[in-house]
Order: structure tokens, then C-alpha cells, then sequence
């Protein structure tokens, strides 16, 4: 499988996506330094906390209507409110206007839309790919986004104090981009209908919001995923909580190598070889899922990031945790992609988009977790916080192992469906896609 064997609507996404992604990066790590300026350190946590709050609601009708109207139509709507929301904060942060509170709005707005967006983009992603190339895709979309992060922040930080304007002004113009991309060039991939037939006949009842979700919940094998997935990912979240909170008090001024450095300077350290790490590593990742099978990925994979990330919860000497952190990104880069192809096969088709808002719900958990954390290092010293994250993961990697037989039925039965029905496949059974 090769990049320009997509559909067309993965590669104009992974396309696009690289350039609102690079935009945004400019801008949102520095955001609440922004807020923090003009409303306080108070104001500016209820703020974000009010976003996250937003978006997981949004997410959750976003889900629904993503699997009645199709997906088309609710990402050309987030996109329309996306542009207006950015053009509106270009024009707040401008030489003839400053508003910090028009730009508090605008930004509760977006992360509202981007509930909505999410559920109906990721959706369109799955409708039009396939078991076999999904990791392939998640691959390259976590390279560019972790590529996007590294460059785009870094210019940001010299920039955002000053050119605030050229800075969201760039992100209009890629959000604008975006929204014309997805209106003349972006296929609709789902027919809502149908699929809401096929929804009532499965269940032997007409469709409904709650029923919708309530479904979703008891399905045990795909919300166990989701639980491993998030007990897993607390320990790198920990990052920004306790683990940032100790390494400022534990970790007293010194210098490695001629280069000087205290605690929060080392922690900076973390996060940019993290992100220079995924960037390298791409193609070693991509060797390692395209030659093992993906459960034995999955599993070298987040023993690897959990013995790093528990290492970093424990360890204050600068190099030990230099060398946890490139374990548990060798672990990261190859475990992501294929936890979310896999998550992908615990789906049905006609119900694609509320099982990804829920799925959101996994990341949100997962930074309670992490918040928590800090509270539990009040009690506990370094070391033990590092047994607690080992435990932790431990217990996810456990559960990813309790359901996996579950995935491979269901991928199994997906695939021999995907080979039955597939308009996409030629006599031999080869896959012919973006024709």
C-alpha cells in the first residue's frame, strides 16, 4: 500500500491537515501565556477548562448528527464557524483593534465546533479506508502532526509576543483553505440514510440520542479498550502535572555538557526530544508495524512507553531520564498508529461517529488522571509515583490483551465483508483504490 493508492479524500485531509496544523501550532501553545497576561492565572484555567467542557459536549451531538446528516455537510458547517471565529481574532489582535475578550469568545466557540468537527472528520477517514491501509494513514498523520508541532511552535515562540496579527492572520488564511478544500474537492462517504435503516434493523427499534449512546456504552469489549487506552496515556500527560511540578523542585541548577539548565529548563528538554524523536523515527516505526503483526506491536509498544514514562515519574539525574524519554518515544511512535487502526476495527460502520465522541471521553479521563496525579504526589516520593504509573499502564496493557481476541473477530468479519462488497477490489482480490 502506497500513499497515492488512497481515496482522494485521505490524501486532500492529509494534505490540508498539514497546513492547519502547522498554522495553529503558531498560536495555540501560546494561548494561555495570552490570557494568562490579560485576565489572570484564575480566569484563564476556567477558561480552558470551560473549552474542554465545550467541545466534549459538542462532541457528543457532533457524533450524532454526523451519523444522520453525513459527514460532509457538519465539516463545511465547523469549518464556516472556524473561518469566522479566526477572522474574528485576527481582527481583535490587530493595529487597530485589541481585544482579549473578543478573542476569549471566538476561542470558546472553536473548541465548541471542534466537537462537532471531530466525530464527522474522523468518520469520512474510516469510511473510505480499509484494514490494511489505516495504519499506513495514522502513521503519516502523526508524523505530519508531530513535524507541524516542532516547526510551527518554534517559530511561534519568537513571533506570538509581538506579531500576534501576522500569526492569526496565517491561520485564517489556512482555515479558509480548508473550508474550500472540503466544499469543492472533499466526496460525501456516507449514506446517512441507508445506514440509519441498517441501524434500526440491527436493533430492532427506531434511533434516538440516548439509545444511540447508551448502545455504545454497553458494547464492554470496545469501552475496555478505551480504558486501557487512557490509563496508558496518563502517564505521559503526567508530564505537564506532576512530573513538570517535581522536576521544578527536585532538579536544582546545574549544567551537562557546557549547556546550564534547572528543572523546568529540563523538562523542555523532554518535550523536544520527544518531538524531534517521532519526527526521526518515522521510518523506523513504519518498518517495525509493516513486519510484525499488529498486536505484538501493540504490546512491544506500550511496554516500552510505560517503562520510559514510569522511569521519568521516578528519576531526577538529567540523563536517566534523557534516556527514559527516547524509550518511551521508540515506544510511542510505533504504538499510536497501530492502537488506532485498532481502534478503528472495534467500530461499526453505520455508527462511526458517536463511537469516536465517546472515544474523545478516553483523553479527557486521561488528563483528570494526570491531575489527580498530582494531588497523590503529595503522599507518595518519586519513586513510588513511578511504581503507581508502572501499575497503571501495566493494568492497560492487560486489559488491550483481555480484548484482543474481540478485535480480531471483529476485523476478521470486516475484512471478509470489505472483500465480499467492495466495489474497490479487482478479480484477484487486489485492493484498487483512489480510482
Amino acid at each position: 500500500m502506497r500513499f497515492r493508492d488512497f481515496h482522494p479524500n485521505v490524501k486532500i485531509r492529509i494534505y490540508v491537515s498539514f497546513i492547519t496544523s502547522f498554522a495553529q501550532s503558531l498560536t495555540f501553545p501560546f494561548m494561555a501565556i495570552y490570557f494568562a497576561q490579560y485576565f489572570g492565572e484564575a480566569f484563564t484555567g476556567l477558561l480552558f477548562l470551560a473549552s474542554i467542557l465545550l467541545s466534549m459536549a459538542t462532541g457528543f451531538y457532533g457524533g450524532y448528527f454526523a451519523d444522520r446528516v453525513g459527514r460532509k455537510k457538519l465539516m463545511v458547517l465547523s469549518e464556516a464557524v472556524f473561518f469566522g471565529g479566526y477572522f474574528l481574532t485576527m481582527m481583535a489582535n490587530s493595529p487597530w483593534l485589541i481585544s482579549p475578550e473578543i478573542t476569549a469568545f471566538t476561542f470558546l466557540v472553536i473548541s465548541a465546533f471542534w466537537g462537532i468537527y471531530g466525530p464527522a472528520g474522523d468518520a469520512m477517514l474510516l469510511d473510505v479506508t480499509t484494514s490494511e491501509n489505516r495504519t499506513l494513514m495514522y502513521s503519516i498523520m502523526y508524523w505530519s502532526h508531530n513535524l507541524t508541532l516542532a516547526v510551527g511552535a518554534s517559530i511561534g515562540a519568537f513571533f506570538f509576543e509581538k506579531h500576534r496579527f501576522i500569526l492569526f492572520t496565517v491561520m485564517t488564511g489556512a482555515v479558509l483553505i480548508s473550508l474550500v478544500t472540503t466544499i469543492f474537492m472533499i466526496q460525501e462517504t456516507y449514506d446517512a440514510k441507508k445506514e440509519r435503516e441498517e441501524r434500526e434493523r440491527i436493533r430492532g427499534q427506531k434511533d434516538g440520542f440516548l439509545r444511540n449512546y447508551l448502545l455504545v456504552i454497553k458494547d464492554t469489549p470496545f469501552m475496555l479498550f478505551g480504558l486501557a487506552s487512557m490509563l496508558i496515556a496518563t502517564l505521559e500527560f503526567q508530564l505537564q502535572n506532576y512530573i513538570g511540578i517535581r522536576l521544578a523542585k527536585e532538579v536544582p541548577a546545574q549544567s551537562l555538557f557546557g549547556i546550564s539548565f534547572n528543572g523546568v529548563n529540563l523538562l523542555g528538554f523532554l518535550q523536544t526530544e520527544n518531538t524531534v524523536l517521532v519526527v526521526l523515527l518515522a521510518a523506523f516505526a513504519a518498518v517495525i508495524i509493516r513486519r510484525f503483526p499488529q498486536e505484538k506491536v501493540l504490546y512491544l509498544g506500550s511496554f516500552l512507553y510505560i517503562t520510559g514514562y514510569s522511569m521519568i515519574t521516578a528519576a531526577s539525574l538529567p540523563l536517566l531520564l534523557l534516556a527514559a524519554m527516547f524509550l518511551a518515544t521508540i515506544g510511542e511512535v510505533i504504538k499510536v498508529p497501530v492502537q488506532q487502526s485498532l481502534f478503528a476495527e472495534m467500530i461499526p460502520s453505520h455508527s462511526r461517529s458517536a463511537y469516536i465522541a465517546v472515544n474523545g471521553f478516553v483523553w479527557q479521563g486521561a488528563r483528570v488522571l494526570s491531575s489527580l496525579g498530582v494531588l497523590l504526589g503529595t503522599v507518595l516520593n518519586g519513586w513510588e509515583m513511578g511504581l503507581v504509573a508502572f501499575f497503571m499502564g501495566m493494568g492497560g496493557m492487560f486489559l488491550y490483551r483481555w480484548v484482543m481476541p474481540e478485535i480480531q473477530a471483529r476485523r476478521a468479519k470486516r475484512h471478509k465483508a470489505e472483500e465480499t462488497l467492495s466495489p474497490n477490489h479487482d478479480e484477484k482480490g487486489e485492493v484498487v483504490i483512489g480510482s
